[in-house]
């Protein structure tokens, strides 16, 4: 992976669901946290960083991501972010439960 690499953003994410399957959410959200921070993220970036980081106990900096992700898309909700990655009922439960804490599921 070249740090340069436009898509680096994906890689880091994609690690970051990875790691939340295994339970390591700390590592995830330090995983989703980078992924968030390169240029071009998508929201869905941001939201597995707010989804992670509430996963790992760190409410305050998750929910500093929710302002992002209505900037991007108002309508956006932790359903869109489910739709996208195709997830087992466990690992589905774990990120409604996070979803509540960082306000994107009402």
């Amino acid at each position: 992976m070249s740090p340069y690499d436009p898509l680096l953003f994906g890689m880091l994410g994609t690690r970051s669901i990875a790691l939340i399957r295994l339970d390591e959410f700390e590592e995830a959200a330090e995983s989703a946290v980078k992924a968030a921070a390169r240029p071009n993220a998508h929201v869905h970036i941001l939201a597995t960083a707010a989804h992670c980081l509430a996963l790992s106990g760190r409410i305050g900096e998750a929910r500093n991501y929710a302002a992002p992700i209505r900037l991007q898309n108002p309508d956006y909700r932790t359903d869109n972010f489910l739709d996208a990655v195709p997830f087992t009922p466990d690992v589905i439960a774990r990120y409604r439960e996070a979803a509540v804490v960082i306000v994107l599921a009402t």
